[in-house]
């Protein structure tokens, strides 16, 4: 889902590898009917209402975002900030849980056909916007839609690839009509895919398959997302938005599932320095703290606050293919092969993080099969040297001088400056950079710009290596690298029509030794973990490991 905006974030534990073949057996699927359904409404289902013995009187949960987020807007939106936001918020067809498993969410149901290409999906009849409004099938179609449309630049548009016509009337070549979304009838929505991808219904987890209230939108355009505009479906409210310092959501009482939700309202508050928001959790001032900062990780690691979630994503650096001289594959091996992945972990990260020898990690589906060995652990200088002399720069001389971008934070410029001293080693000189993360993210938009290497991180969206390598998809909106290699592009497409796991897996070995051996258009660095200080009167919040997506309703504060 998301470029990862935090520091750490690496390992993803030996546990969660169970997790993740079960989400994708919920997700596979030939002919059956999920029937499950969640709270409220005029469902068969019925939830007792919370246990207040135990609570606090006041059930407001202060959590820290560490940045302003850059969109609300779930066709817009392609960072883990704004998503811990929009998934409270909006609601998708589906919801994952802790566990990897999908539930019933806006659809209480749905059907797969025989050959997995057309899902069919079934809505209550019941369920309302926060202005009134019924929630439909078109509103599913027409956010689907938009986000296709090639004048709304939404980078997340390939996610809907998947669907029959969508990559088409993307690219300007097909029309909206021949995008094979049915929302003829109100409470069903029929979708035929261009192959069987046996992750589509956990996929609509996502935020770029929410709905959207298009006639608000029309009516506000870009300010329609403040709270004073802002119409929503899911389980809280928008309330307040201050700019650059923080937000608050607020139950919303009318959701079908507002009886089983304990917890009132969760300010956000918005402090870049993690020093400062450790502090501030340190002194009770705010109950959870996501970004750790890597010199005081060892005392942090101590403290019975101190949480390890499992997380499937990578932390990378991308190179600027279309600047010399790292539009030089020799150039980007060399510079890949001088790092040394394990003391970034041991001396900097420090969150138990597992070197990154790959793009897509460990933990997926298949991946004893499409993993590479050309990285390690720990720096190769000899074969560093032979590539940079290969491409002509022995010893690094000749080399410019290169600028290495990274969003502000501490944790980032701890990692950059650990790079630009092993890269020195091999005679490679870096100038460190840094941007706040809205800004960053516009600027990495431009290969023009001046940047050669810039940091990110790429957090799953759902269980499998197909969801990784699309993030290097050539012109991809996630793709910042300016690389574009015609097989892998043809592979990516292939892999949505493969007959069967194996077949898929075995285009995605060759995938990952274009993206590792080949041509090396990023250097992955770590897989990642998620540690986090949360208050020991926090009951239920626990970030889901595909995804990062945090369920607010299902956090409860204690008294303490």
């Amino acid at each position: 889902m998301n470029k990862a905006t935090r520091s750490w974030l690496g390992l993803f534990l030996a546990g969660v590898l169970v997790v993740a073949m079960a989400v994708f057996a919920v997700g596979c699927g030939t002919s059956e009917t999920t029937t499950t359904t969640a709270g409220g409404g005029d469902d068969t289902t019925t939830t007792a209402p919370p246990d207040t013995g135990d609570l606090a009187e006041d059930q407001t949960l202060i959590m820290n975002i560490n940045t302003e987020p850059p969109s609300l807007d779930p066709n817009l939106a392609t960072d883990t900030t704004s998503v811990k936001v929009i998934n409270q918020i909006f609601e998708g067809l589906v919801h994952m849980n802790y566990d990897g498993t999908v539930t019933p969410a806006a659809a209480e149901s749905w059907e797969v056909s025989d050959d997995g290409l057309t899902y069919t999906f079934t809505f209550r009849g019941t369920d309302t916007w926060s202005n009134g409004e019924p929630v439909t099938s078109m509103d599913f179609k027409n956010s689907w839609i938009r986000i296709l449309d090639p004048e709304t630049a939404a980078d997340y548009a390939y996610m809907l690839y998947v669907i029959a016509g969508a990559e088409e009337f993307n690219a300007g070549e097909g029309s909206a009509d021949d995008v094979a979304i049915d929302a003829s009838d109100p409470t069903k929505l029929v979708v035929t895919l261009v192959g069987p991808a046996p992750w589509f219904a956990e996929m609509t987890s996502h935020q770029s398959f929410f709905p959207i209230p298009l006639a608000t939108v029309e009516q506000y355009g870009d300010k329609w997302t403040e709270p004073e505009n802002i119409v929503t479906n899911g389980p809280y409210q928008l309330t307040e938005w201050n700019h650059e310092s923080d937000l608050t959501i607020e139950k919303w009482t009318d959701h079908r599932m507002a009886d089983e939700i304990t917890l009132e309202s969760c300010k956000m508050v918005m402090i870049i320095e993690a020093t400062t928001g450790v502090a501030a959790f340190e002194n009770n001032e705010i109950d959870i703290q996501s970004d750790l900062p890597t010199a005081d990780m060892a005392r942090l690691k101590q403290l019975p606050e101190y949480q390890l979630f499992p997380i499937l994503g990578i932390y990378y650096l991308g190179y600027n293919t279309t600047r010399e001289p790292l539009d030089n594959a020799d150039v980007r091996k060399a510079l890949a092969l001088a790092i040394d992945r394990q003391s970034i972990i041991d001396n900097v990260a420090q969150a138990d993080q597992k070197p990154a020898l790959g793009f897509a990690p460990e933990g997926l589906p298949g991946f004893d099969v499409f993993k590479q060995s050309f990285l390690s652990p720990t720096a190769d200088v000899a074969a560093a040297e032979e590539h940079l002399e290969k491409a002509g720069f022995p010893g690094g001389e000749g080399l410019r001088e290169m600028l290495y971008y990274y969003n502000t934070s501490e944790g980032h410029q701890a990692i950059a400056t650990a790079v630009q001293e092993q890269l020195r080693q091999v005679g490679v000189n870096v100038t460190l950079r840094n941007m706040e993360w809205k800004q960053y993210i516009d600027y990495l938009g431009n290969q023009e710009n001046d940047f050669d290497l810039f940091r990110m991180g790429w957090v799953a969206d759902f269980n499998d290596a197909f969801n990784f390598y699309d993030v290097l998809r050539g012109g991809g909106g996630n793709n910042y690298t300016g690389w574009v290699n015609d097989e892998f592009d043809q592979l990516l497409n292939d892999a949505l029509k493969a007959d069967d796991e194996a077949a898929r897996w075995d285009m995605y070995k060759r995938m990952e030794e274009i993206l590792s051996v080949e041509d090396m258009p990023v250097m992955p660095i770590y897989w990642y973990t998620n540690p986090e200080l949360v208050k020991s009167y926090v009951e239920g919040y626990e970030p889901n490991p595909l995804g990062e997506l945090t369920n607010l309703w299902t956090v409860k504060i204690k008294k303490q």
